[in-house]
Parts: C-alpha cells; structure tokens; sequence
C-alpha cells in the first residue's frame, strides 16, 4: 500500500525522484547516489518495496556474488506523484542500456575517492531531461558536468549497446559536430562494454568529416571506468589525437560549479523537496 510520501525521509523521496529521472537503479548504485551504505540502501529499499513505492526485479547475476536487484517506480506511485506513465519498455536490451546509463554516472561519482572535489558531478541530465542542455539535433542518454581538480568539462553520453552499425555511428558525430562548435569544454563519449567495440568505433570514424569534434569524441569501456576510475583509457574517435585519459581529456580551466553537487547532501534535500538544480555555471 502507497502511503502519503510526506511520511518518508528526504533520502527516501531523493531515490523516487532519480528513478523517476533515470527510469531504473540497481541497489549498488543506489548506494553511490543517495544511501552511501549498502545495508541502509537495503533496508530502506526493502520498506519502499513493501510500501508499495517501487517495484523490483531479479537481474542475471554478473559474478558469484549474487544476483543484483533493480528497481523503479511502481505504476501507482507514478499515478500518486503525477509523473504519469512509462513511455517505454524497460525489458532486455533497454533495461541493460537504462542500467548502464547509471552505473557509468555512479562510477564518475565514485571517483570523489581519487580527486581532491569531494563531488566531481557537477550535475547530471537523464535522458528523460537531457534536452534541457539544448543541444540542436542530437540525444545523449545523459549530459553530465564534471569538475576534476584544476580541470572541468561536459560530457554527452552515449551508451553503446554494440547494436549500431558503422553508418549509424557516423550520422551520430556528424549530428554532435556543429551541435558542440560552439561549446567549449564539452565532449560526446561513446561508453561501450568491450575495448574491442572502442576499436571497432575508432576504425570507423576516423575521417575529415568529423575535423570539427578532434579531441572531443570518445571511447570509453564501462568496465575500466568503473575499475580504473580517472586513469581509465579512453580511445579518441577522431584523427590527430591519441588515447587519453578523464583528467588529461577534461582540462578545460573554466570552473563548473553547482551547489548541489550529484551524491551531496545538498543535491538529495533539493530532489527531494521537488526542487531543480541551478545548472547555468555547470553547463557553461
């Protein structure tokens, strides 16, 4: 039974508000994101489960550690909160590619623990909200502003299934060319599940065309993010340029600030007051 979301805490009504955002969470990102204790996340996940608030589902398990849960909203809290609707599947291929989108922002969030900014997400556009950046033709699965140490940057993300062909991937940085010609800072990755999809997506896009995106288009697998952190190897998608790394790719100097940094205490207080984040020195 849905109770009167006034009766949760502020952590609790945060968590609603990011799988409204982001569709779907596991309980490990949960952690990152919003409990930063995995048997807190546990049991306060279990009681909104019991209340009703959310949804869960038994995902396959990735080591022999046990299967991981996911989570999202249930219908009837979407209809008690006014969200309405899903407009889309969150069966196999999309939950993956939902799931991937927030592990990659929870693992750019984890790298607080290597870097002297307690937060380095600045902010964090789901797809659901990503055309707030206004980027003209393009659709990045998320648009994340990140501070890291002396150097910032803007990353559009786009989560690779390893189900678009070279054609496909091309029209894509050719929509991000003028999209980005004007935005400093700013950078599309590619975040992929093997380092032999980067190859392939570095093969097939090296070409004059994208002469515009040269040192701005990259490729990133997810696992390395999340085990590597900043000194992750990332494949540039464009000539002239070699691999790099976060902190050698994200060296605008511009700061880009938000006082309520993704994972801060502050960020959860104002999601879950039903507040927005001021995103104009973030998104520069």
């Amino acid at each position: 039974m849905v109770h009167d979301v006034g009766f949760l805490g502020s952590r609790d009504r945060a968590a609603l508000r990011i799988l409204n955002r982001a569709d779907v969470a596991t309980t490990s990102q949960l952690v990152t994101l919003v409990y930063h204790r995995r048997q807190t996340a546990q049991e306060h996940l279990s009681a909104l489960y019991r209340a009703g608030w959310i949804e869960r589902a038994v995902l396959p398990p990735a080591t022999r550690g046990g299967a991981p849960l996911a989570f999202r909203l249930s219908p009837r809290t979407r209809r008690r909160l006014g969200y309405g609707p899903l407009t889309r599947s969150r069966a196999g291929t999309q939950l993956r590619h939902s799931l991937n989108i927030v592990e990659t922002v929870a693992a750019l969030t984890r790298l607080a623990v290597e870097l002297p900014d307690r937060h380095p997400v600045q902010a964090w556009l789901t797809e659901s909200i990503a055309a707030d950046a206004r980027l003209p033709h393009v659709y990045p699965d998320s648009v994340v502003a990140l501070q890291l140490g002396g150097g910032s940057g803007v990353l559009c993300l786009e989560i690779d299934q390893s189900t678009e062909h070279a054609p496909e991937i091309r029209d894509k940085l050719a929509r991000y060319e003028p999209a980005l010609r004007a935005r400093a800072g700013w950078h599309v990755l590619f975040v992929v599940e093997t380092a032999t999809r980067a190859a392939f997506l570095a093969r097939v896009t090296r070409a004059p065309a994208y002469a515009g995106l040269a040192g701005r288009a990259w490729a990133i697998v997810l696992a390395d993010l999340t085990a590597e952190g900043v000194a992750a190897r990332a494949v540039s998608l464009t000539p002239g340029r070699g691999p790099g790394t976060l902190t050698s790719i994200l060296d605008d100097p511009r700061p880009r600030r938000c006082e309520t940094p993704v994972g801060s205490d502050d960020w959860l207080e104002l999601l879950a007051s039903g507040g927005g984040e001021d995103l104009r020195e973030a998104l520069t």
